[in-house]
Parts: structure tokens; sequence; C-alpha cells
């Protein structure tokens, strides 16, 4: 043996290049397989998109009387972080404030550290810092979740969590995480309250899928697992082990098993400012919750986040008039995204049927309704006089803007008069709006006629073939059908009705139907059906009283309807709303008051910085580019994103950016009103600067 020492110490010497080299092999081998091994058992993205820099500036909220309560002075923001019972973001909130944002490549997780996700990277998807506040901040750092949460994120406990197969702190959307606005203007950010949001949910789904995606992949790779590492120690704490990181990493991996088996199938891409919010909650509720994909359908009507300031006083809601009693409104937004309600159908005759218990809590919806509305605005009202409204108001232009030309929008408002005010009612600060457009809604009831105790805006809807936009958004509820059956819907509503179905003689045609469970049942029927039954079992659950349901509810019927058209609500605040039309296809007021045909065919969104002349969204010069050789890209060619911003191609369909036409032209679609030169449109945009 030991004679032998020395010549193999000597072979040793002469191989140990190829012998270290091999190893290397060897190893290298193992790895490259075992991370295409890992990757093949993800199946998710682990490529985040591309998104805008986000730019820290000094922030200011405009003057708008919001979110005022008057028992708290200091909680007008309150509501951003007020939950909803919602848990739209699908991990827990321990996980999503240790989570790293996502490596733009993915191969660099081995040898790089990010920062955390919820500090610059989430706010790159559109989200509002509070923390970059400079005015009336000091409320908000009284909230906990101000300092960890954007604006319109907030907590929940014990909410089911389908990949850790049990509860825990959720995260989900607010009312203001969709109806909070936002615009830059010389190096200002302004934040709108109740305006549109400028978010986009599929982006966000698509990094946080690809955050938690890129943190599983580093859990399978050691000892390269320096991210997954770091995440661990930060969710378990002291309960940091062996056996207790297995379970995460368990537990992460259901996750991303859960993630990869819920991607949308998106047939028109919503991008920054938009969602399809009518599809996602039938997706939500009779796909997800009800456990039945043929329920499911693609995303293909998206609309612009709403403004909502106004909005509890109007007699209808919703883009297409569809809704009118407030928590019905609330409540369905809330199963949307993604409040926790028992759906279950029973697999067994002996099994229990679905209870529609849930983690909303009505109580705090009625709150947030009556922060947005405030008091009633006839209590005091006198003919000839004006109504007054106290709760959030629309924003009024600030003076750190371009001032406003009073000699132009004088010219202005007698356009308004003329060519909008048949549609959209007279201004807000005159005397026929409060004193015309005004009444008590009727409706019939056990075969007597009843109405509401108060009176309340008329709006008017105009038809689809008179408009002329895009119809995508007004169909979702005519057509789609969903299947309930074993559900136990068993309740009544209120639904227009036709001659043909008609038992009185009352003109508005609304009368209380039953809706119960069928394979087709109409899809706004039987959503409308779920919310209210799932209203009823928290009322029967709290032993809510019926004259406080009758409060909660407040005062209105759960009214529904379908394909009656859009409606024209009043144009207060519309300059700060931009884009326009329903679905977002019109980048400034320009634009929209010049005939379709001059409108820009590509249409740029995510980008925050406002253009005070045409008002609204400045648009790039590279999506001029694209607009001056439209000629030659084929309608839904042009990649949806470039440079992190979505490009929208009104070509499509649900992407339409025709009608609501000022045009000499009688055979143009929508036309509602006579051609307008550029100094009647600059007039008129001056006007309404001003409402």
């Amino acid at each position: 043996m030991s004679r032998n020492y020395p010549i193999v110490l000597g072979w040793l010497r002469k191989k140990w290049p190829w012998i270290v080299s091999a190893v290397i092999v060897f190893a290298l081998t193992a790895f490259v397989f075992r991370t295409f091994t890992a990757l093949s058992e993800l199946k998710y993205g682990l490529t985040p998109p591309k998104l805008p820099e986000y730019q820290k500036l000094e922030t200011q909220f405009l003057n708008q009387n919001g979110w005022q309560s008057k028992d708290k002075p200091d909680s007008h923001q309150w509501p951003y972080h007020a939950s909803q019972g919602t848990a739209t973001l699908p991990i827990p909130y321990e996980w999503l404030s240790a989570l790293e944002a996502p490596n733009d490549v993915p191969w660099f997780i081995f040898f790089s550290q990010e920062e955390a996700f919820l500090l610059e990277y989430i706010y790159r998807l559109g989200f509002i810092n509070l923390n970059d506040v400079s005015q009336g901040v000091n409320s908000v750092n009284a909230y906990s979740d101000a300092q960890q949460l954007p604006l319109g994120l907030a907590k929940t406990a014990s909410i089911p969590m389908p990949g850790l197969g049990r509860k825990a702190t959720a995260v989900g959307f607010t009312c203001t995480a969709c109806h909070t606005g936002q615009f830059t203007y010389n190096n200002t950010r302004y934040v709108v309250d109740g305006g549109p949001a400028v978010t986009d949910l599929g982006l966000l789904t698509k990094a946080l899928g690809a955050a938690i995606g890129q943190t599983v992949l580093s859990s399978k790779l050691a000892p390269f697992d320096g991210r997954f590492e770091r995440f661990a120690r930060k969710v378990l704490g002291s309960n940091y082990n062996v056996v207790s990181k297995a379970k995460l990493k368990n537990a992460l991996q259901d996750t991303v098993a859960q993630l990869a088996q819920g991607q949308d199938t998106i047939n028109v891409t919503e991008g920054f400012t938009r969602l399809d919010a009518l599809n996602r909650i039938g997706n939500k509720v009779f796909a997800d919750n009800m456990n039945r994909p043929e329920n499911y359908n693609p995303i293909e009507a998206p609309v612009n986040y709403p403004h909502i300031w106004t909005t509890s006083w109007f007699d209808w809601v919703q883009y297409d008039g569809s809704i009118m009693q407030p928590l019905v409104r609330n409540a369905g937004e809330a199963l949307g995204v993604a409040a926790f309600v028992d759906m279950n159908v029973p697999k067994t005759l002996l099994a229990q049927p679905a209870t529609f218990s849930s983690s909303i809590p009505i109580d705090t919806l009625y709150d947030i309704e009556q922060w947005l509305a405030g008091d009633y605005p006839l209590t005091d009202y006198q003919p000839g006089q004006l109504g007054k409204i106290t709760g959030l108001k629309a924003p009024k232009w600030p003076n750190t803007l371009p001032s406003i030309n009073s000699e132009l929008a004088m010219k202005g408002k007698k356009l308004y008069e003329q060519n909008c005010q048949g549609c959209h009612l007279a201004p807000m600060d005159s005397p026929a709006f409060w004193r015309d457009n005004w009444h008590a809604i009727k409706y019939e009831k056990a075969g007597k006629i009843e109405q509401t105790a108060q009176k309340y805006l008329k709006l008017k809807i105009v038809d689809i073939d008179t408009i002329g936009t895009d119809p995508a958004q007004a169909e979702v509820l005519v057509k789609r059908t969903v299947n309930t059956k074993e559900l136990g819907l068993n309740t009544e509503l209120c639904a227009k009705i036709d001659n043909n179905q008609k038992t009185s003689q009352m003109q508005s045609y609304l009368q209380f139907v039953r809706v119960q469970d069928s394979a087709t049942n109409n899809f706004a029927l039987a959503l409308g059906a779920v919310v209210q039954q799932t209203n009823d079992q928290w009322f029967a659950q709290n032993y809510i009283t019926k004259s406080a349901q009758n409060k909660l509810e407040g005062g209105r019927p759960n009214c529904l309807r379908s394909g009656a058209g859009y409606k024209a609500r009043p144009l207060n605040g519309i300059w700060a709303t931009a884009p326009f039309l329903h679905n977002g296809s019109v980048p400034n007021l320009y634009s929209l008051l010049s005939e379709p045909a001059d409108r820009p065919t590509f249409v740029e969104l995510g980008g925050l910085e406002f253009d005070p002349i045409n008002v609204g969204l400045t648009q790039s010069k590279r999506v001029k580019r694209l607009n001056n050789t439209v000629h030659t890209r084929p309608a839904n060619q042009t990649d949806d994103y470039q440079a992190g911003l979505f490009i929208l191609d009104t070509r499509q369909a649900g992407n339409f950016n025709t009608g609501h036409a000022f045009t000499d032209d009688p055979n143009v679609p929508g036309k509602i009103g006579k051609r307008l030169n550029h100094e009647e449109k600059m007039a008129l945009i001056e006007y309404l600067k001003t409402l």
C-alpha cells in the first residue's frame, strides 16, 4: 500500500485538472438538471413584466371634502385601508411583507438580493404611495397598514387560503384601490379621491406570480437558495427550523400550483386604468367559488375604472345602469375582488347546502358608503335653490395648473347647453339640476305600487344604437349565462320587465320576481340573487332588525336591469377622469369632442403626465409614431405593452373608440351633435374644467 502511494500521488498530480473539471461539469450538469426539473414542476411564468419606473414626487391631495367623518375630523383617509373582507392577493400578509420583488432575469436570483415587493416595486404597477404624501398625511400615519401597504390595500384576518389549506391574514382591495386616481404635472403628483385608478391587475398578477415562483425555484436549488432562506427567516422568525422551513416550502409550492390553475384567459387585454369588472366578478363568484370551470368567461369587456363622486344619489349605477341599491353594488364588488363566501355545492344528498356566509363586513361597507355620500342632498332644499353635497365632491381645477380662461369658458358654457346638457343634465351649480331631475323610484311588490321614501337623481340611459360606443360591456349582463344548479338560489329581487311580463300599468316596469337555480341562469339575475342571499345571511347572523336592514341597504330595493344602454352622468369633475368613453379608448377631451375618424387609433395608458391643454393623458412620441404608421399595422397585432406602458388598439372589439360623435355626417354611428371646430372644442373644454 505504502509502495503504491507515490505512484497514485503522481498520477493525481498529473490528472487533477481533469478530475476537478469533471467534478465541476458533473455539478453543473446536476444543477442544470435540478433547475429544469424545478421549472417543469412550477408550470408558472418566472419572468416578470416590464414596468414603468416609479417617480418619487411631492404628492398632494385635491380638496374634495372626501371621506370625512363628523366624529373623526382626522379620519378622511380611513377607507384607504378599511377592509372589505377581501383576499385579492392570493398569499398571506406575512408572506407578502417578506417577499422580494422579482428579478427581471430569473437566473440571476441565485446571485442577487432584491428589494421588498412592497417597497418601490409595487408602485410601478400604478398604486399610490402614501409615504410620499407631503400634505394631509398626518392622519395616514395613524394607521399601521399605511407604512406597509399602498393606498387601497387592507388586511383581513381569518380568510381561507387555498394554497395553505388553512386560514390566514389576507391582503385585498378596498374600494379605494380602484377608485382613487392620480396624475402628475410639473414634478407634482396629484391624488384624486374617487377618481379612476391607474393600476393594472393583470400585471399585478404576473408580477406577484413571478416573485413567488422565483422564491419557490430558489427553495429547490440549495445551496443557491438565498432568496428562499431570506424569505423563510422573515416569515418564520423565531420559529425558523428545519421542520417549519420544509412546511413553508411545501406551502409555497402548493400556492404556485393554485396560481397556475387560475390563470385567466384574456381575449382583450385590460392594461393600466381598465378592468373587465363584470366578467371578473362572474368568474370569481360562479367559476371559482362554485368550482365550476364551465361558468368561466374570458376577459373581453374592459372598462375604465369609473369615478364615484355623486354616485350615491344616482337612481342607477354602473356604466350600463344595471344596479340600483348601494349595498348590492358594494357587496358585489367585494365578492369580485375575492371576499370569501361559502358557495360550496352539496356533493351528496346529506351534505349541507351553501350557506352564503361571507367575510364581507356589511356594516363597514355602509360606513364607506356614508363617507362617500354624506347627508341627503335635498334635506333643506327649497325650489329655486341648490341642493348640497356634503360627501365626496368632484375635484376642482387646482390653481397650480394653467389658469382657466374665464372668457373662453363662458363661450363653452353656451356650447355645453347646446350639445351636452340634453343627456348629461344641467350643471350642478344651476337650480334646474336640482329642480328637474330628482324623483322617487317606483316599483311593484306583492301586487302593490310602492316608492322610495326619498328622491334620487334620475339619469338618462342612452341605448347602444344611439350612442354608438363599443357594446361589449353592455352586452355582458344580457348574453352571459351561468349554471347555478344545486347552489340554493331562492330569493326575490326587483327586475326590469317588458310588456309581456308586466302585471301592472306602472311606467317604470320594475317588478319583484323570484330567482331560483337553473342550468342557464341569466348572469345579471343570478349575481343579484347571490349578493342578496349573502347580505341576508349577514343580517341573520348578526341579528339585524328590519329597520336597520333598510338603513344598511340605503332605503332602496335590490333592482337590476340589463341591456338598457349606457348612462349619461353629470360631468362634474370630468376633467380629472381620463381616459374617456366607458372603455378608456380616448386619451383626452379634445379627441372625444373630435369626429371618431380623427381620434387616435393607438392610445397609451399607464403614463401619469397630465395634458392641461387637451385635458387628459399626455401621449408619448412612441405612440404618436404608431398612429402615424397605423395603415401598415394589422389590427390586434401590435404588442400590448411597450416600454412598460399599455398600448390600446382601438380597432379590436371591446376597445372600439366609435360613437359619441360630433359630426356633420349623418351616416356616422353614434352621431349626437354637429361637428365642432377647433375654437369650439377649446371653449367647451375650458368650460368643462370649471365643473
